[in-house]
């Protein structure tokens, strides 16, 4: 048998390392276009299988040791009212803790917060009336919660809320400017303004809400940048065909928001003024029937069976009093069917 001898240059240049080409390199790997977009294909059914099943991650907060050792304490429980497993109190006096809350009507509510206002007492006959209201934030879903949301409502009886906000109103129409600038927004323009913010003329971001008419809306693409989540919409109830009742809204209306408490996602509040004490009962009842039920259409906007307010107190600043009110005469609640079962007929 032959074996071949090989020179120590031809030896040098076998056992020599070569360098490595880049994967790319048509000269070592070619790959047709149909292999590469199946590949892509595959991947990008890969990812969407990914987020489909991915469960949605509640962020936990970072609990502070004394606010641990509360909750270890209370059991973990949920700052929700509970009354279900309280009894009704036998006596003028009571510890709310430990005894149910007596409810108490709109007008007898109003009666005591005027009372305690009197001159003779806080003297502040004009105080404002809040709303507080807790809400069942789980949907039917499991570990899914309704995400914070806030509106402006418009009630039947205009009040001095406190609330002021910055408006910014866009027509073609010189009547609707009119309007707007003797209600006092902040600046009532046509579409030249597109023009002045390219320029630098006038900042948009001063603005909490920009209110339009819908043929004007393509125009305003060109700064959606400068106007960023101010564009007016649709769905927020910030652009229509008629935008004098927006304009109404947002200048005289309550704008109320749903905080979620961060330890306990499933629970939410809202306190809100919905008049001041030197309104009637009748008007103070017709605004509080008036925002009860726009905040109890929410829950027809996400798939959530179960009502979403299950507590509402009357409350008046300075004072600490409270006094807890029936909400479901103001709303309607939704009965679960009760499923029955099927009996054959014969």
């Amino acid at each position: 048998m032959l074996i071949p001898r090989f020179s120590g240059t031809m030896v040098r240049l076998l056992t020599k390392p070569m360098p490595l080409m880049s994967i790319g390199n048509p000269v070592f790997f070619q790959t047709a276009a149909i292999l590469e977009a199946a590949r892509k294909g595959t991947r990008a059914k890969r990812e969407a299988k990914k987020r489909a099943s991915k469960k949605e991650v509640v962020k936990k907060e970072y609990i502070p040791l004394k606010k641990r050792l509360e909750l270890q304490m209370g059991g973990g429980l949920s700052p929700r009212r509970r009354e279900e497993h309280l009894k009704n109190p036998t006596d003028d006096v009571w510890f709310t803790r430990y005894w149910r809350w007596k409810v108490y009507s709109l007008k007898e509510a109003i009666a005591m917060h005027r009372e305690t206002h009197h001159e003779t007492q806080y003297d502040v006959p004009d105080a404002c009336v809040n709303a507080y209201m807790e809400l069942d934030l789980k949907l039917d879903k499991k570990n899914r919660y309704v995400d914070p949301f806030s509106e402006v409502v418009k009630l039947p009886h205009n009040f001095d809320s406190g609330q002021q906000r910055n408006l910014l109103v866009i027509s073609r129409k010189q009547e609707v400017i009119d309007y707007a600038r003797n209600a006092g927004v902040g600046l009532a323009i046509g579409p030249e303004v597109i023009k002045m913010a390219k320029k630098d003329e006038v900042n948009l971001t001063e603005f909490q809400y920009v209110i339009s008419e819908l043929d004007i809306l393509p125009e305003l693409v060109a700064i959606r940048g400068l106007i960023r989540k101010q564009f007016p919409n649709v769905n927020n109830g910030t652009a229509g065909p008629d935008i004098m009742p927006i304009i109404d809204r947002f200048l005289y209306g309550v704008e109320y928001k749903a905080t979620k408490n961060k330890y306990y996602p499933d629970f939410g509040t809202i306190e809100v003024p919905f008049g001041r004490l030197s309104l009637s009962d009748e008007q103070l009842e017709e605004n509080l029937d008036s925002l009860l039920k726009a905040i109890h259409t929410r829950k027809h906007k996400q798939k959530k069976s179960t009502d979403l307010l299950t507590l509402v107190v009357i409350r008046s600043p300075p004072t600490k009093e409270q006094f807890k009110i029936n909400h479901k005469e103001y709303i309607e609640i939704q009965e679960q069917p009760i499923k029955e079962a099927n009996v054959a007929v014969q």
